[in-house]
Parts: C-alpha cells; structure tokens; sequence
C-alpha cells in the first residue's frame, strides 16, 4: 500500500511541489525518533510524506481524524500510515499508538500545535506536550523540524489551493534535543521535565523557521484559542454555519409535527 500511494502520488507531486531541504544529517537513518514541525497548511501531511517518500523513508504521521474521511486523500494517507488523532474523543489513545510505533523502531512526525497555527503572522504558537510526553518515556529522541511553503500552496482557513506548478516548500532540521538532563525514571510524570522538554523543542523550531523566513520571531508566543485573527473568523463563520444548519433542521422538523 505504501508504494501504491508513492505511485499514485508521483505524477501529482513531481510537477507540482518543489522542495528545498537543508539540515538533512540531522535526520535519523532509522528510528525509534520522533521529529516534530512547525503546522502552516492543510497540505503539510502530503508534502511532508512525499519528501520522506522519495528518500524512501517511511514515516508515521499523526493526523486527524476527519482527514481520512476525505475521498482518495484518506485512502492514501492511510495506505502511508498516518495514525488518527480524534480530537473530539481520547486524543491520548493516538499516544498509545505512536508508542507503539517507536516501540517497533519506526519514525513518527508530530505537529506539536495540535492545529494550523492561529499566529496572525504564522510564526509557531504554543506546543501540546504529547511529542515531549512520548521522549520523556520511551527514550526516543526529538528532532526539531520547521517548514515554510505549504502556507503558500494551501492558506490556513480557506479552500483554494493552488495547483500551479513549481509550488516551493523548504524544510530545515535541527540536531536532535539534548534531554540527557531531565530524564529520568518517571518519565513524563515529571512536569516539570515535560515543560522543559516543550520549552527546547519550542525554541529550536522557531529558530528555525526564522532562519527560513530570515526575519526574527516576535518575542511574545500565541496562545492556542486566542479569540483574534483570521483562525477567529473562521471559527466565527463555522460557528455560524452550524447554527444555520440546525435552525433549518428545526424548522423543517416542525412544519412535519404539524
């Protein structure tokens, strides 16, 4: 199924996608490691697995759910072995499922976010500590990764995507985290080791997204959930949208018990 999806994505990509890397002895030859990226688009996951792809390196995704109800594209993204995260429901259980990967020597990518980025001005927000839980207690390293491009070919919260060819996407990565210091026995029951762990990989991706956009990061982070900027508005209209919806369903409902 692997190579099926390379195939099918092979002839899309190519013309479509070109990508830059710098950074690549960083990545590791072989897992267990868990490398984690900035999140700008809703085109990451395919850009992302067609880069490990034509090194022919696969790699586990954690994704959500709703993605692999998309006709064709879940198909693939299954056959690549992305792994759902339901956001709605137990989010931890896809925890269990990435330890269990690493657990066989497997390569898993993270999104630490959680989401598209709600920074009105992309750079990353705050991190989720689910990649810091998952090194603190398997011992698998973290390898910082940033990205920039796919914004580009797909902006977050709308629904145009742009099939020119030749859409460029850079990637830079990072050594991996140095935790020698706050692992220990209790894993990711320590907080504060967590926070730690969360606090570095924060610091190394941003670094290096700044070193893809060649500007500075603004000192302050954006939290997650902030009520501002275009992810606001956008949840503002789906908001909205739903109530339409369900005002039309009640309606209907009571024109029938009439």
């Amino acid at each position: 199924m692997y190579r099926f999806a390379r195939a099918v994505l092979r002839p899309i990509m190519t013309p479509w996608v070109r990508i830059e890397a710098t950074g690549e002895d960083h990545i590791p030859e072989h897992g267990p490691a868990i490398l984690v990226f900035n999140h700008l688009s809703e085109v990451d996951p395919l850009c992302l697995c067609w880069f490990f792809m034509k090194r022919n390196m696969p790699v586990r995704f954690l994704a959500k759910k709703s993605l692999f109800d998309v006709p064709v594209f879940g198909a693939i993204i299954s056959a690549m072995g992305l792994i759902p995260v339901d956001r709605e429901g137990d989010a931890a259980r896809s925890l269990d499922a990435a330890k269990e990967a690493l657990a066989r020597g497997e390569v898993i990518i993270i999104m630490p976010e959680g989401t598209l980025t709600q920074d009105p001005d992309m750079w990353p927000m705050t991190f989720k500590t689910g990649a810091a839980r998952l090194a603190l207690d398997t011992g698998a390293p973290i390898v910082p990764a940033a990205q920039w491009g796919p914004q580009d070919i797909k902006g977050p919260y709308t629904s145009s995507i742009d099939v020119r060819p030749g859409r460029s996407v850079r990637y830079t990565f990072r050594p991996a985290l140095d935790l020698s210091d706050v692992r220990t026995q209790a894993g990711s029951a320590d907080r504060e080791a967590v926070a730690t762990a969360v606090a570095r990989m924060h610091h190394e991706v941003r670094a290096g997204v700044e070193e893809l956009r060649g500007v500075s990061a603004p000192e302050t982070i954006w939290q997650a959930g902030t009520q501002s900027g275009p992810w606001w508005e956008a949840e503002l209209k789906e908001r909205a949208r739903k109530e339409k919806k369900t005002a039309k369903k009640k309606r209907k409902a009571d024109e029938v018990s009439r």
